[in-house]
């Protein structure tokens, strides 16, 4: 027997080559998702190197800043400020003395120190390693300023050099305090190199190719050692968005984005607000995803040429059942067009087969409740208008409501007195149609019928053209076998003339 003779076992045949749909489902599936993963990996990955570079930054910082109160509290230089500051015998001497002792038992101390400065309370450089700024009035300096309301043993720090002190450096400022007493002396300046900070930012291990750390300042101007542009310290700006975040809303981030050098990075930004730095840790997105590019290849031939089988065993399996069901849709348009003599003519033992019988028998039973149903529904066809006859012949105002109100029939009557048609009042209310005071006791009249669920007769006051005319009105609820309650039907009599002759 052919296996391709029943659709169960094409359809089987089907399912099979689409399952290499799935699989390319789950492949891309799997690629997004290592993707997803190895992308905030890197950014946990960046925003730890950051962590650890500002922690490096400001351990570094703090150094510094202790060296520097560390001098200015050393015994030999405030003494000798005081001896110059005094203005005796020895203050040349004293001067050079101190010159050579900041240059020789102080300046070796850290690689970092540029030059060392001490400053008198006029803001003017009384000793430094550096003779050039020997004689230089710094006294409208923040360095100065800062380091002269500074307290005795703290330390004030300047991320950004003045030029004509030294350049590319950072400076920090401690105030000299005479040992006998609290008088202020003057000012220590500590120059540093910024190769300091250089040091740790290029310290790229675990980096890769293309990452990088470095610090800005908040002019958006980099500081450090760029690992892709040469001599970039304090000459590239650096307009990125993590960049503006933090100078213009102190706001981190951790994303992928454009950097200096126009190429996609992830990357994670960190805030140095005490120094006034942005410390950013980048890599190439590239890079980063590098390691499912090769992924992202094989899932995409393998869904290319997994929907190419699927689609060719999809075309002959269409082609294999498509003039049947074309022949099925004919005949069943013509059927549904009232051609009751169509039968569907298939000679085949699958289910195709199997479901043109089954029409064929459906269509013959169809034929025979179609031919009673129009029989049936010509009989109440008649009935209705028999019925509407009688409620359009008689003088009563004759008219059904529902139990919101609402009108679902009226009489010729009804139409006649109040000069209305049945499609201006069906779907409307006593109070689409009469005065408020009349509609008021009409409903709850109604209300009445409906709550007790018993007939009333009342009498109830209606306007018309010549004034108000009195109705008795018979009253009783309507039933359904689906709904049950649903209305309230109304047979109204005008007794207005009787009235009149009583």
């Amino acid at each position: 027997m052919n296996p391709f003779v029943s659709i169960k076992n094409k359809l089987f045949v089907l399912t099979l080559c689409s399952s290499l749909i799935p699989i390319t489902v789950i492949s891309g599936v799997y690629y997004l998702t290592v993707s997803h993963t190895l992308k905030y990996q890197t950014f946990g990955q960046l925003k730890a190197v950051a962590a650890s570079t500002r922690h490096h930054v400001r351990t570094f910082m703090e150094t510094k800043k202790i060296r520097t109160a560390d001098f200015s509290s050393d015994g030999y230089i405030r003494n000798s400020l005081e001896t110059i500051i005094r203005g005796n015998v020895v203050k040349q001497s004293s001067t050079v003395k101190l010159n050579t002792y900041l240059s020789k038992k102080k300046l070796p101390l850290d690689s970092h120190l540029m030059a060392i400065a001490i400053v008198g309370r006029d803001g003017k450089v009384i000793s430094s390693t550096n003779k050039k700024l020997i004689g230089k009035d710094v006294s409208d300096q923040e360095v100065f300023s800062h380091g002269k309301s500074m307290d005795y043993g703290t330390t004030y720090i300047k991320s950004r050099c003045d030029s004509y002190l030294a350049a590319n450096c950072i400076l920090t400022s401690a105030p000299i305090v005479s040992q006998y007493s609290t008088e202020l002396l003057g000012i220590l300046i500590n120059i540093y190199y910024l190769t300091g900070l250089n040091e740790i930012t290029t310290n790229r291990v675990g980096m890769g190719e293309t990452g990088e750390v470095y610090l800005v300042n908040r002019d958006k101007i980099i500081i450090t050692d760029s690992r892709f542009i040469h001599r970039a310290s304090l000459h590239l700006v650096v307009n990125t968005e993590p960049t503006r975040k933090i100078v213009e809303s102190n706001e981190e981030m951790v994303g992928i984005y454009p950097a200096y050098r126009g190429i996609p990075v992830i990357g994670a930004s960190m805030d140095l607000p005490e120094y006034g730095w942005v410390l950013l840790a980048e890599i190439d997105k590239a890079e980063a995803f590098a390691s499912v590019k090769t992924l992202g290849i094989i899932a995409l031939i393998l869904g290319v040429v997994s929907t190419a089988v699927a689609t060719s065993v999809g075309i002959v399996f269409a082609v294999s059942v498509s003039k049947p069901l074309k022949d099925f849709s004919r005949i069943t348009e013509r059927f549904v067009r009232g051609g009751m003599d169509y039968r569907l003519m298939v000679n085949r033992k699958d289910e195709i087969g199997a479901l043109a019988g089954s029409f064929n028998a459906m269509a013959d039973t169809l034929t025979k409740e179609i031919t009673e149903h129009k029989r049936v529904v010509e009989a109440l066809r008649m009935s209705n208008e028999q019925t509407q006859a009688i409620l359009d012949n008689t003088t009563a105002v004759i008219y059904l409501k529902d139990t919101a109100g609402r009108y679902l029939l009226i009489n010729q009557q009804f139409e006649k007195l109040f000069h209305v048609t049945k499609e201006q009042v069906v779907g409307k209310t006593d109070y689409d149609l009469f005065p408020k005071e009349n509609a008021d006791v009409f409903r709850r009249n109604d209300l009445k019928v409906t709550e007790k669920r018993t007939s009333l007769v009342i009498e109830e006051v209606a306007p018309h053209d010549d004034g108000m005319h009195t109705y008795i009105s018979l009253k009783f609820p309507m039933y359904d076998t689906v709904e049950g309650l649903y209305g309230v039907c109304g047979i109204s009599t005008d007794i207005t003339g009787k009235q009149q002759r009583l």
